[in-house]
């Protein structure tokens, strides 16, 4: 008796989510820190009334959540503020998310102090805890250990704090002071860049609170506005000088907002309102609700969503829970064997908790591939059945007279009217042909309507379009097995939004992947830590919840081998695949096509003979008997030809081996893998692995902030990738096509 199938439990919800980066001037009168306060309150309420009025089960604004909502955990929701724990603006900004809270709707079952939001603070330094403590005031120090306590995880980047004192200038010559100060200033501005742009990598939004007339230094908040829109994330500018609040799109021109008069509160809170709906529960936004093809696109997304989380049957299974192949899938594997070469490649090392999300993308991206493609190859095959079959039958019909077969097929044809009465047939019918020609129609009935209904449900359940989308899905999940590693949490997109701002988002395959990208917290990576530091007054020591530090040399070193290097291979393998399946299809088809125009030639040749009586009367018989065979082999062929052609055009073999060809070289250059000559984005890589590890060894002159390099190399790596993705999907994108 055999064993039940095992189902592997399904992944978790994501949970809602928003993160708001924040930054601010250190430097604020009074007046400017009393209206920051009342200001930057009220943005904080609107973002977390919003979020929690979105979040299932939830008890604010009941029964107006968006249909995606279902898809969310039925948990409270998150808004995290991300700041870079300085003096000002930064702490004020802590202080303000304190007292952030969301009232459950009045005559809600729970009672009115029923926690609504959750909110918690997170913190990116240029350096390492200690040295960044000793960089700030000696009056915030204290305050600075609270905050960092209170961090539910805080990033230390490898910046170099190098502020020399000037008796130790005034000790050196001119010239080596002046490199002394160069030096200085350089590894400043590097930790203090980098801590702005690592920042932005854990962002949805950047809430900044400056006044724009104010200078702009390396890092500042100005600066920090102007890389976020170029980073495609939408501003919240709070004007410290006036107490105005402005919101600036990616496509907006910074200065030209900040010129014009500042909205209305009620305006820029309905506004910012649209935002939160866009970002988090709205993947279909850029589509028009009037148009029928938003209904269509809602009720795909929301059909891949729901198979995702809770059909726990999709994939099938066998008894240990591994993903069984179903038998189009086996056929397809059958045939892509026999031209599968090239280097294999490893797996990718695992990143909980994307691990778990990836794997589920991956098994329903080949199961549906594997659906797709089987299903195009067996129509494909059975149209050639079906015409050999239907052939066959008029050969036999056609050899009537010459053979015993033809003999009963020319009485059968006589006795139904369908022929001249002829002499009297010399032998009866046998009893095998009327059995063998009906059941060669039952047959080729039978192939017409298992194409028919295997084409109509490969179409119909959408089996290319669900590969696509779980393929893109599980390519996207791919770099977060690198990208957080490297400190990134806002990952690429798959191409640069022309005509909408980052906020509109297209697919439910980018809300899904965006928003477990939002509820997957770096506390939650394995390489976050807790860590105890010695507290600034001498006495006792703080704890911090989750910190986190990069190893920028060994992540390069990750990203060369693991991820270009393996894919590499990978795309060499398919180059290989694709080409062999390619120029073999090719290669049949070509010659089958030159021997119908043979035999067609050879009929022709026959029939002439018969006509001019060419031919000597001895081979007449056995002309007459091969004219009909000749005819079946050059009706067969050609359908031969239009299957292998169909098959080409459906696998779109020979794009699909030029594309990753095009990848091979721009991860390893022009050469081949074996021939040791490696460029592209590997040598890339190698080369920044050099040049932080030379660095290292020379202190003296190490500039620091190699964290920023390793992350700029990864994320570049990572766009790569996801736009070859993207490129695939519109590439495969197409229907199971109809051979008959």
């Amino acid at each position: 008796m055999s064993q039940p199938a095992t189902t592997p439990a399904l992944p978790c919800r994501p949970r809602v989510v928003l993160r708001a980066g924040f930054a601010g001037h250190k430097e604020l009168t009074p007046d400017e820190r009393n209206r920051l306060e009342q200001t930057l309150g009220e943005v904080l309420r609107t973002l977390g009334h919003r979020l929690a009025a979105l979040a299932p089960g939830v008890p604010v604004d009941t029964g107006r959540e968006s249909r995606v909502t279902r898809f969310y955990a039925p948990q409270c929701p998150l808004l995290r503020l991300v700041t870079g724990l300085c003096e000002g603006a930064d702490a004020l900004a802590a202080r303000v998310l304190e007292r952030v809270r969301i009232a459950p709707d009045p005559g809600a079952v729970c009672g009115p102090d029923t926690p609504c939001l959750e909110t918690e603070l997170a913190a990116v330094l240029p350096f390492g805890v200690g040295d960044y403590r000793r960089s700030r005031p000696e009056a915030f120090r204290a305050e600075f250990d609270r905050q960092l306590a209170s961090c539910d995880w805080v990033l230390a980047l490898d910046g170099i704090y190098d502020r020399p004192d000037e008796a130790t200038l005034a000790a050196l010559p001119q010239d080596e002071r002046m490199k002394r100060e160069a030096l200085a200033k350089n590894r400043r501005a590097r930790a203090y860049r980098a801590q702005s742009a690592f920042l932005l990598r854990h962002s949805d939004l950047l809430i900044a609170a400056a006044n724009p007339d104010d200078p702009s230094n390396a890092g500042g908040t100005l600066e920090t506005v102007r890389v976020a829109l170029a980073f495609e994330l939408p501003v919240v500018f709070l004007h410290t000088g006036t107490g105005e609040v402005y919101l600036i799109e990616p496509q907006d021109d910074l200065h030209s907002v900040l010129a014009e008069k500042a909205p209305r509160p009620e305006r820029w809170k309905a506004t910012l309102q649209q935002w939160v709906s866009q970002l988090t529960t709205d993947p279909d936004s850029g589509f028009d609700p009037a148009d029928p093809s938003h209904q269509a696109h809602e009720k795909h997304g929301e059909v891949l969503l729901q198979e995702f989380f809770y059909d726990a049957a999709s994939p099938p299974r066998d008894a240990a829970g591994g993903q069984k192949a179903t038998w189009r899938e086996k056929v397809w594997i059958w045939f892509e064997k026999r031209f599968r070469s090239g280097p294999e490649s490893k797996s990718d090392a695992k990143l909980q908790p994307y691990s778990a999300y990836r794997s589920r993308a991956t098994e329903l991206s080949r199961h549906y591939s594997g659906l797709y493609r089987g299903a195009f190859l067996l129509n494909y095959v059975l149209a050639i059945v079906a015409v050999t079959l239907a052939a066959a039958s008029l050969a036999l019909l056609g050899t009537a007279g010459h053979t015993g077969p033809g003999e009963e097929a020319a009485v059968m044809a006589q006795a139904a009217g369908l022929a001249p009465a002829q002499t009297p047939a010399p032998v009866a019918p046998r009893g095998w042909l009327v059995p063998t020609l009906l059941g060669f129609a039952v047959l080729k009935l039978a192939i017409l309507i298992f194409v028919s209904r295997n084409t109509r449900r490969a179409n119909r359940e959408n089996w290319n379009d669900r590969a696509v989308d779980y393929r893109y899905l599980a390519e996207r999940l791919r770099g977060m097995f690198y990208l957080p590693q490297a400190g990134s949490h806002q990952p690429p997109a798959a191409a640069p939004p022309q005509f909408a701002s980052r906020v509109v988002r297209q697919s439910a395959v980018d809300w899904l992947f965006d928003s477990l990208v939002r509820a997957i917290s770096p506390a939650d990576l394995p390489l976050a830590q807790a860590m105890e530091f010695p507290a600034n007054d001498g006495t006792g020591t703080v704890r911090v919840k989750k910190l986190l530090t990069l190893q920028p040399r060994e992540m390069v070193e990750n990203v060369r081998d693991a991820w270009v290097g393996e894919q590499t291979k990978y795309h060499e393998r398919n180059t290989r695949t694709m080409h062999a399946l390619h120029h073999w299809a090719e290669r049949v088809a070509a010659s089958l096509g030159w021997t119908v125009i043979g035999i067609v030639a050879l009929d022709f040749l026959v029939i002439g003979g018969e006509l001019l009586h060419w031919l000597p009367h001895a081979w007449e018989p056995n002309a007459k008997l091969a004219t009909p065979w000749l005819v079946f082999i050059s009706a067969v062929l050609p359908a031969v030809v239009a299957a292998l052609n169909g098959i080409r055009f459906q696998s779109e073999c020979q794009r699909l081996a030029e594309r990753s060809a095009v990848m091979r070289v721009m991860l390893h250059g022009r050469s081949a893998v074996a021939a040791g000559e490696p460029q592209g984005r590997w040598q890339q890589a190698d080369d920044l692995a050099r040049r932080i590890a030379a660095a290292q060894a020379s202190p003296g002159d190490d500039p620091g902030s190699w964290d920023h390099d390793a992350l700029r190399l990864t994320e570049r790596v990572a766009t790569d990738f996801v736009q070859e993705a993207a490129e695939w999907s519109v590439l495969y994108a197409k229907e199971v096509s109809d051979p008959g």
